[in-house]
């Protein structure tokens, strides 16, 4: 990387090295420069990109679009990076976002999808992730795939993913929202001996005390004394616990949870877990956790250009995408090393601002001409 005129942060740049033996030489200097811009542009164009290399963008466009790097291989050597990089992760989150393209014409599976966070019909590309929850990290990426219409649905996606984590890491609980709570995925995570915790759609039925209605109904049976008080994470909750019956599922915990709104209580959560010991408290609090995973969804999108790309070719977004995820978990890495080392915690965006930093102080103490940093200049 010595003759690039953006020189790698030393710490990136280490981490790097674990895919060395993934590409050729040349496909690896790219390598190392995407993965790099990624982190230091805020821009999320190869054309950007290349000029923080000094380099002609057809060539770091040919890494992503064409170049016959073993995809499957860097996957796998990120997924045993990850597995050991965070030994104490148990749990697995899974859930999509989208890509919002709203004046694409020419993108692959770009089309109209249900968003969840204006809960309105978006035109976009629609993303399937899953990550595991470290105690001491919180959410780290693991799995993305981009959902196709046509093809396996969101549910066959996921219990896809969940085969292949637990050939890396043995997940012993899923936490999952309404949308993958149905019996396919749920048995599938049974099928590998691990728990789950999920929320239930409203008109689910379920079965209590032998009386079989929506979950809606059940719970316009319960009395106020049912119901138990509960602070978590500062916020006051409120729940109902029984057991519960659910077709092709068997007995469950159910909890009925609402939080605080002031004076009033808030919309019924409908949450239930095959881990029928479980304290309602404790199930409110660990379904809590995957809001993590919107978290990434959100960073990835405003720190990493997962929504900004506008690559047109379906191997070069699903290869961008995949990059993208690998730089977030490189960085997840980063910011726990600097915690290892400082004991001072610092967001995804802190630990951008230091490398770019790093590379700025480099890139003066090397004296580029002019014109190669007026080429910087306009990348960064």
């Amino acid at each position: 990387m010595n003759d690039s005129p953006l020189l790698c942060p030393v710490k990136l740049f280490n981490l790097l090295n674990v895919f060395t033996s993934c590409f050729t030489k040349p496909q690896f200097k790219n390598f190392c420069h995407f993965t790099n811009s990624v982190i230091l542009s805020q821009y999320s164009s190869i054309k950007r990109f290349a000029a923080l290399g000094g380099m002609h963008q057809s060539s770091l466009n040919d890494f992503v679009t064409q170049s016959p790097w073993n995809e499957f291989n860097v996957r796998s050597k990120l997924s045993r990076f990850t597995a050991k990089q965070f030994p104490d992760a148990c749990i697995g989150i899974i859930d999509d976002t989208m890509s919002h393209k709203p004046y694409a014409k020419k993108m692959s599976f770009v089309d109209y999808f249900y968003d969840g966070l204006t809960k309105t019909r978006q035109k976009g590309i629609s993303i399937v992730t899953h990550g595991i929850h470290s105690p001491a990290y919180g959410f780290v990426p693991f799995d993305e795939q981009v959902y196709k219409k046509g093809a396996l649905s969101k549910n066959e996606i996921a219990c896809e993913m969940i085969s292949r984590t637990q050939k890396y890491k043995k997940m012993s609980l899923y936490i999952v929202d309404s949308w993958y709570s149905g019996n396919y995925l749920l048995k599938t995570i049974k099928k590998y001996k691990a728990h789950y915790i999920t929320e239930v759609k409203s008109n689910r039925n379920v079965t209590i005390s032998q009386r079989k209605n929506a979950v809606r109904a059940q719970e316009k049976l319960l009395r106020k004394s049912d119901y138990t008080d509960v602070n978590i994470k500062g916020n006051k909750y409120r729940y109902a616990q029984t057991e519960a019956r659910i077709k092709g599922l068997g007995n469950v915990n159910l909890v009925f949870s609402q939080k605080s709104e002031g004076k009033n209580w808030g919309d019924t959560y409908y949450l239930i877990t095959d881990i029928r010991s479980m304290t309602g408290e404790r199930v409110i609090e660990l379904f809590l956790k995957r809001g993590e995973i919107e978290s990434f969804h959100r960073e990835a999108k405003q720190q990493l250009g997962l929504e900004d790309f506008q690559l047109r070719k379906s191997q070069g977004i699903e290869r961008n995408m995949f990059l993208i995820l690998l730089v977030f978990v490189l960085l997840v890495v980063l910011q726990k090393q600097h915690y290892k080392k400082t004991l001072e915690h610092k967001t995804i965006g802190e630990i951008k601002t230091m490398l770019k930093a790093e590379c700025y102080t480099k890139l003066f103490q090397h004296k580029k001409p002019p014109d190669i940093i007026q080429k910087i200049s306009y990348g960064l």
